[in-house]
């Protein structure tokens, strides 16, 4: 009886990636990103204020000579941010 809860339960939680894919959106030259419903999500060129309810990563802090671009990726539904700007 256990397996079959067990089964049940990883199956619903694999729903979700089974219906999910990655999306490319290309707006005036700049791309957007999505992979897996949101696991993983890029943005290129865009200066969007990184909101409050993430743990922000910057790479300034990591290569402060490095030239800004305005890329933002999020992982994790928006759990970690790193941005470059």
């Amino acid at each position: 009886m256990k397996l079959k809860k067990l089964f049940f339960i990883l199956s619903l939680l694999a729903l979700p990636f089974l219906f999910s894919a990655c999306a490319t959106s290309e707006r005036a030259g700049k791309k957007h990103t999505i992979v897996l419903g949101g696991l993983y999500e890029s943005k290129e060129g865009t200066y969007d204020p990184v909101s409050r309810n993430t743990l922000p990563v910057r790479r300034a802090d990591f290569d402060p000579d490095a030239p800004y671009s305005g890329n933002n990726a999020t992982f994790l539904w928006g759990l970690f941010t790193y941005y470059d700007y």
